[in-house]
């Protein structure tokens, strides 16, 4: 009798190898090895089976296997060998040349995509992936693991004004998805996207939603989004929607909107959520967000959003439209309870520090907001309100906000050598954070100086946000190493 979790079948690995393989052969070893992904394509895949592709081998068109594996037995995508030449480790490359998506595992679950990586280069723009997961209308797709990929050269679409199903939205360089609507019975489960590094594509760089969109549909589960990498996109940085409690932690997110442009693109975010619910966003660095017709900040909490949303612990410089978009009264979702800003750095964001106020009461405590230019930024630009607090902030500007203190509730905070402060009890001159002054290039000014080490120092940023957490009066339990 079979005990739990031990495997029904023999563990098959496939090889292929684009160079010295044979479609005619079984591929059952590396002196076996099959030539092509259609060869693949082929295959009926089982629980513990592998495909390894020979590192330094180029293929082309579209990997779609079919066959699920199972929790005990996922199937993998891997490489394996030795590149020939000087570059030993250089991954596997599948270049889509035009297709829907150069790696495509549609309807299966239990599959595990690792080291390998993917193009999709075409002569016009269109809707196009480079590495999507698509679910099945109906029942449960589950785990999912793309890790260690790297994406680039998609040649997608992100151009916003065009039919929904056709623009910016429905393609990534990471796409997660499934077609229709999210439900109790019918969604995504198990979804892990980690440590992949995605650039240079004329689409989002990742993407998580349902097909049929601004619907407050919040079925996915388990949705984590770790540890990624990703420049230079022709829109956003990172999009996930549809989820319950979604984790977006330690990615690296610069120059989103850098490929796109103010006709094409128009509104883009580096890293942001809709319909899902307490999500958590932490540990990120989003940095050089482009600014087109509107929004352009770091962050952003857009529609439908239910429960608390938490950004925490991020660290963001230089994005052109600011730290923080609410939209949360857009498509507003009745179980929506607010956003919570804390213990995040903000540096030289520009524009502002918070877009628009739609009467969701948020709350913005235990951050810095650092700013080194001779005008500082706006507090809040666009629809003013005073529903978002701040509370036991520092703001580190070297000159007065633009257009003074917007309209907001302020409580405690710390102004430094600022003099024309806005209603605050409790208004606090100076800063509890200490300035390390060891470091190099000194300069005259505590905050030129401040913002210059927390740019050179991951470890001095860790050291900021404990004193940030311990300023608001809370405990620094969210730093953590893992």
């Amino acid at each position: 009798m079979r005990r739990k979790g031990e495997r029904m079948n023999a563990e098959r690995t496939f090889y292929i190898d684009n160079e010295n393989g044979d479609d005619t052969r079984t591929g059952l070893s590396p002196e076996a090895a099959w030539k092509t992904l259609e060869r693949a394509n082929r295959q009926e895949f089982q629980p513990g089976d592998a495909l390894r592709l020979k590192r330094g081998g180029s293929w082309h068109g579209t990997l779609c296997p079919k066959g699920s594996g199972s929790r005990e037995c996922p199937i993998t995508v891997d490489a394996y060998g030795e590149a020939e030449g000087t570059d030993k480790v250089a991954a596997p490359v599948i270049h889509g040349d035009g297709a829907y998506a150069a790696v495509y595992l549609e309807g299966v679950s239990f599959w595990q995509v690792r080291n390998i990586a993917v193009t999709n280069r075409a002569e016009e723009r269109g809707v196009r992936q480079g590495i999507c997961i698509c679910g099945k209308p109906e029942g449960i797709t589950q785990g999912i693991v793309i890790e260690n990929c790297e994406i680039f050269d998609v040649q997608g679409e992100n151009r916003r004004n065009r039919n929904v199903y056709e623009s910016m939205y429905w393609n990534s360089g990471i796409y997660v998805t499934m077609p229709g609507r999210s439900s109790r019975k019918n969604h995504l489960h198990d979804i892990i996207i980690s440590g992949n590094y995605v650039h240079d594509v004329l689409t989002s760089g990742i993407r998580v939603n349902q097909q049929e969109d601004f619907i407050n549909d919040i079925h996915h589960t388990h949705v984590v989004v770790r540890r990624n990498r990703i420049e230079r996109t022709g829109s956003d940085g990172i999009i996930v929607a549809n989820c319950i409690s979604p984790l977006i932690d330690g990615n690296v997110c610069l120059d989103a909107g850098a490929l796109g442009s103010l006709e094409d693109t128009r509104l883009i975010a580096g890293v942001w959520v809709c319909a899902v619910s307490d999500a958590l966003i932490q540990r990120n660095e989003v940095g050089r967000t482009r600014l087109f017709e509107n929004d352009g900040t770091a962050f952003d909490t857009d529609w439908g959003t239910a429960g608390t949303t938490i950004f925490q612990y991020n660290y963001t410089y230089g994005n052109k439209g600011g730290f923080w978009l609410d939209c949360t009264g857009i498509n507003r979702n009745r179980e929506c309870e607010g956003t919570i800003l804390r213990y995040n750095i903000s540096v030289d964001d520009e524009r502002c520090l918070i877009q628009d106020d739609y009467g969701i009461r948020s709350e913005l405590y235990g951050n810095l907001f650092l700013h080194t230019g001779e005008t500082g930024p706006m507090i809040c630009c666009h629809q003013a309100g005073m529903s978002h607090l701040f509370y036991r902030n520092i703001f580190a500007f070297r000159s007065q906000p633009a257009l003074g203190w917007q309209s907001s509730a302020f409580r405690e905070n710390w102004y430094g050598e600022l003099t024309d402060l806005p209603e605050d009890p409790g208004a606090m001159s100076g800063s509890p954070i200490e300035v390390d002054e060891q470091i190099t290039g000194q300069t005259d000014s505590p905050i030129l100086r401040l913002a210059q080490r927390l740019q050179e120092s991951e470890e001095y940023r860790r050291q900021v946000w404990d004193q940030l957490a311990k300023a608001a009066g809370t405990a620094a339990d969210a730093v953590t190493t893992d």
